[in-house]
């Protein structure tokens, strides 16, 4: 396996991890603005060392770049953020693997490349799997709809922010596009903030851990995948193991879910393990995506 892999490997570990904890923050009382603008916070803080690491001139006249990348990075996190308060984490978590199907599209629309064969096979994969997750919530006429629109709409929005990095970091200068970017992210979060009135980020102190654990681990993981995307040109390879946090996030929940406060593969009974089964589909296609990045790095 090429070895950046391991990056978004890491970080797809690491996310679901994080959104199991953010979902218990939610439980215990913290609101979704504090989580979400505490986690915007961390995001642009955990960037900023990235400066120190900037090897190259920065072309400062194509700063809108990191701007627009962004901009859109903090509407797919508010949105990401709704999905979760609404829905359930081993549901949520890897509808967001489609990502990689509009990953694979926008490096066609955006770049004029295409990606291989087995790579299609692998996005195609990925919305199969998250079907198969759905059987039982379209057949229990459980009203989730609005969830994974909202999920959808987070992961395409996201998909195009990695298609940018993909394609602008580098030639901006990659560390300094990375936390431009999500300092802006923290930036238009503050404004958000006063917008809403400055609503109290007060939390009592059996809710800290849980509200700053989760925004420590979703910026933690924003970094590793950052850095994949912008030194390693294969957007779509890098989201297709990322796609894996589908399959983690139902490990941990039925590992480590009473212990996080997460019961979900005891009340959802069928549907889980509906959701285990788009699972195992979502990790052939990681498989496939693995095995035709391994092929064409030992060929060139």
């Amino acid at each position: 396996m090429p070895y950046y892999l391991l990056l978004p490997l890491a970080a797809s570990v690491i996310y679901s991890l994080g959104s199991i904890v953010v979902k218990r923050a939610l439980k215990d009382g913290v609101t979704m603005d504090q989580s979400f603008h505490l986690t915007n916070l961390v995001v642009g803080l955990a960037f900023l060392p990235l400066l120190f690491f900037e090897d190259t001139a920065v072309n400062w006249s194509e700063v809108w770049r990191p701007l627009i990348m962004g901009t859109m990075f903090f509407a797919a996190n508010w949105l990401t953020f709704v999905a979760i308060k609404r829905g359930d984490v081993s549901l949520v978590t890897p509808i967001m693997g489609t990502k990689v199907v509009f990953v694979a599209i926008g490096v066609v629309v955006l770049t004029g490349s295409s990606p291989s064969a087995a790579l299609w096979l692998a996005a195609v994969l990925t919305p199969l799997g998250i079907l198969i997750m759905s059987v039982a919530d379209f057949r229990n006429g459980h009203h989730f709809l609005f969830t994974i629109g909202v999920t959808l709409a987070s992961a395409a929005l996201f998909g195009v922010c990695d298609v940018l990095v993909n394609g602008w970091a580098e030639d901006f200068g990659a560390m300094t596009f990375l936390t431009v970017g999500s300092v802006l992210v923290s930036v238009l979060s503050l404004i958000m903030w006063l917008l809403q009135g400055r609503p109290s980020m007060k939390l009592e102190k059996p809710q800290r851990k849980w509200a700053w654990g989760g925004a420590v681990l979703i910026g933690l993981q924003a970094i590793a995948i950052g850095v994949a995307l912008g030194f390693f040109d294969d957007a779509t390879g890098v989201n297709v193991v990322y796609a894996s946090r589908g399959l983690w996030v139902i490990v941990l929940v039925v590992v480590f879910g009473s212990k996080l406060g997460n019961s979900e593969h005891r009340e959802q009974g069928g549907a889980f393990l509906w959701r285990v089964t788009g699972t195992v589909i979502l990790t052939v296609a990681i498989v496939i995506a693995v095995i035709d990045r391994a092929n064409a790095a030992a060929s060139t």
